[in-house]
């Protein structure tokens, strides 16, 4: 039933696909700096509406405050991708909204840090809200800014839903009301229509997977405490750590973060290989997103077998963060002391 379901979707999203083509509505050419990193080809940013469609196989009530913020944030993100909201600062302030109130709505909130002064900050239900607003926004925008890369984003996810699929399977976890294997077999057709250049996420997707793992992951941990929350924030890692860099390196060079530029980490490693193996955009595009990808699959492997040790996490976190960091700085000064 479900593979029936998914299939059914699928043709339903191309033949749409074939109609934006031929309208040249909400396709790739938007004129961002971005799309040279990617196909020359026009490709259908029908991805979130796949997923939201997609979220509707296992609607219930019990999740439909979840379904109805889903459809809001797809909105905002479509009206992204067409223009419609041109301005970084409006979209912020409209996730700010959204979040803010999904949160305070559904009463979410993270109360067990391990980082004793946080916790005792975080008892003010107040200021909780807005913590948890907080670290959902950085992942929503941390997962646009991988959006680059062809299946670097959804890649990510894939990952992310196959650990949890397996702590799930092997009854490590407890999950309510969602069936991650049926999100899994959701991402894993996504991610292969991306890898085929059928769809690329858009905005709307890349908020919607931000959105929804976040919830997913705020929630597993609700019920399952005595697995460390840096395991969490392990898997969530790259996307938020991508925003925060993005952040201090804009503040650094007195730019506005709100202003888009070409110099994430995905996009310099996208250079690097283009340009010293001398391979094609598609070919340096995919390369580039599996590379990061299988990183974070080791990552997350050793995470896994650590999954209540705080300490193992947050030194996986740690050389995370550092890998990126020098790597960065390295791939940094090729691509720019080379052209000067």
């Amino acid at each position: 039933m479900i593979l029936f379901y998914l299939f059914t979707l699928t043709i339903c999203i191309l033949l749409i696909n074939k109609f934006l083509l031929y309208k040249k509505i909400l396709i790739s050419e938007t004129g961002d700096i971005h799309q040279k990193f990617a196909s020359k080809s026009m490709v259908p940013l029908t991805g979130g509406l796949f997923i939201f469609l997609g979220y509707f196989y296992f609607f219930n009530e019990k999740i439909f405050s979840f379904i109805l913020f889903s459809f809001i944030i797809f909105i905002l993100g479509i009206f992204s991708d067409i223009k419609l909201i041109k301005s970084a600062n409006k979209r912020l302030l409209f996730q700010i909204f959204l979040i803010l109130f999904y949160t305070i709505f559904n009463d979410v909130q993270i109360n067990d840090t391990r980082v004793y002064f946080l916790d005792n900050i975080l008892q003010n239900i107040y200021i909780n809200y807005l913590f948890v607003t907080f670290c959902v926004l950085i992942v929503i925008n941390g997962s646009n800014f991988i959006d680059g890369m062809n299946t670097l984003c959804v890649g990510y996810y894939l990952l992310v839903s196959t650990i949890i699929l397996y702590l799930q399977l092997n009854e490590i976890i407890f999950i309510k009301d969602i069936s991650m294997i049926y999100v899994f077999i959701l991402i894993l057709f996504v991610f292969l229509l991306n890898l085929t250049n059928q769809l690329y996420l858009g905005d709307s997707g890349s908020y919607l997977l931000g959105f929804s793992f976040s919830i997913f992951l705020i929630t597993i941990y609700k019920f399952n405490q005595y697995i460390s929350p840096f395991f969490i924030i392990l898997l969530l890692w790259y996307p938020s750590y991508e925003n925060l860099f993005s952040i201090i390196r804009k503040n650094i060079i007195k730019r506005s973060p709100m202003y888009p530029d070409a110099k994430h980490m995905h996009q310099l490693i996208f250079f690097y290989i283009h340009k010293k193996y001398e391979l094609s955009i598609f070919l340096s595009n995919t390369l580039t997103a599996q590379m990061i990808n299988f990183y974070n699959l080791i990552i997350f492997f050793i995470g896994l077998n650590f999954i209540t040790n705080s300490k193992m996490q947050l030194f996986l976190i740690l050389l995370s963060v550092g890998m990126y960091s020098l790597a960065y700085i390295k791939l940094f000064k090729f691509k720019y002391q080379k052209s000067v």
